[in-house]
């Protein structure tokens, strides 16, 4: 048998083709495109896109320190929710602008929101909890239980 390189990029195009619709129907991924529903029933144009903020977690002796990044947001754009196991961070910004001349109206609307929810690994202090964001970086400290030390339990 010939090879044949109309084949071979035949292939390669089907491989491709079938990556990216893989890749957007996947389950975090809403179906786009005409007649089919959004999961919420609401319009696709009325859904506002949240990305997933860049995060780093790290572990000292005393802390948990995580930091994530969540550009073009201010300090009051900015939500924390701490629980016993899990860290939530929102952020959502939204711009309208209204201009109505004589015979024009000038309407603009912008929104941008990020979202993340992290396990944490240890139990934290949540009294304790401190926050810092600046230049676009919001850096969480939390402090972690201190562990009690092993007690020897008496069998009856």
């Amino acid at each position: 048998m010939v090879w044949d390189i109309f084949d071979e990029i035949r292939r390669m195009q089907e491989e491709m083709d079938k990556l990216f619709s893989d890749f957007f129907t996947g389950p975090r991924y809403r179906q786009l495109g005409p007649g089919r529903p959004s999961p919420e029933g609401r319009s696709e144009s009325s859904l506002p896109s949240m990305r997933r903020a860049f995060t780093d977690v790290q572990e000292t002796d005393t802390d948990l320190i995580i930091t994530a990044e969540l550009p073009g947001m201010n300090r009051e754009d900015i939500e924390l929710t701490v629980t016993q196991d899990r860290i939530n961070i929102k952020a959502q910004k939204r711009e309208e602008v209204k201009e109505e001349k004589e015979d024009q109206r000038y309407y603009q609307s912008k929104y941008a929101g990020f979202s993340r929810s992290i396990p944490l690994p240890v139990g934290v202090k949540q009294d304790e909890v401190k926050a810092t964001y600046k230049n676009g970086v919001l850096e969480i400290t939390l402090p972690k239980k201190e562990v009690t030390e092993s007690k020897n339990v008496r069998i009856e």
